[in-house]
């Protein structure tokens, strides 16, 4: 390796300009520049100021370096390496935490499906208990009206039973007045109780019809999947941003 390209790539490991160079060792950017484009060579004590200023021997700057093969090799600078370091240190931090974001949101995940789970369950149960017990109360009311239209029946036969008895009475006895109100008396307490017979049978037939047609399912509100899925979000979206600045830093940092 040539002293142009050795000096050039001891400036860059350390990160310097030619001109920031140049001012370490009392020289102008210019003839830095010439140097590294091997047009001229700097004097023995500028060779043992810039070897100090690297800390490497005067053999070691001046000699040419032979290779195995015809092309030179490339040496990775420590500044390089330690850029190398950080990038890769940047990558593995950045999928870390990604990684727990996605292990919170798994978490999450498993907790929302189970307590959806729950709440299907439970609502479930609470509609099975309220139609079980609209069944049970429909089979009282049928059983109930089924008594009341038989008690409606007797009546209706027996309020015309008794209409027929005032009739006659009206008819044959000459002195009626008083039976014949009486009877009369005895019939509208029948009718009245009959009638009170009727509203009760029609209550409890509408009763029923709703209980037939009633709707008893529980509704439950579920736990949206935004309360898990933020967290793969952000953990994808750290992720992919963790990747970027690492490359960023990788490539702007390493030597031109």
């Amino acid at each position: 390796m040539k002293f142009s390209e050795k000096l050039m790539n001891l400036r860059k490991s350390k990160g310097w300009s030619q001109d920031e160079f140049a001012q370490k060792i009392n020289v102008t950017r210019q003839t830095v520049s010439k140097w590294e484009l091997d047009q001229t060579v700097p004097d023995m004590n500028k060779l043992i100021a810039i070897s100090k200023l690297f800390e490497v021997s005067l053999d070691e700057l001046v000699n040419d370096i032979e290779t195995s093969n015809s092309g030179t090799t490339y040496k990775e600078s420590p500044a390089e390496k330690n850029n190398r370091k950080i990038a890769v240190r940047i990558l593995i931090i950045g999928t870390l935490i990604s990684c727990i974001l996605f292990g919170v949101g798994w978490i999450r995940q498993k907790q929302v499906i189970k307590t959806n789970d729950q709440r299907y369950n439970n609502a479930y149960s609470e509609s099975l208990t309220k139609a079980g017990k609209a069944q049970d109360r429909l089979n009282e009311i049928i059983e109930e009206a089924n008594t009341l239209k038989e008690q409606i029946s007797n009546m209706e036969i027996e309020i015309a039973n008794m209409k027929n008895e005032k009739q006659k009475i009206f008819t044959e006895d000459r002195d009626f007045s008083d039976r014949y109100y009486a009877k009369d008396g005895e019939i509208t307490v029948k009718e009245t109780e009959l009638s009170d017979l009727r509203t009760r049978y029609n209550n409890l037939n509408l009763e029923g019809s709703k209980l037939k047609n009633g709707d008893y399912t529980v509704y439950y509100n579920i736990v949206q999947p935004i309360n898990y899925m933020i967290f793969y979000y952000i953990g994808a979206g750290f992720l992919g941003l963790t990747i970027l600045i690492s490359l960023i830093y990788f490539l702007v940092t390493r030597r031109k």
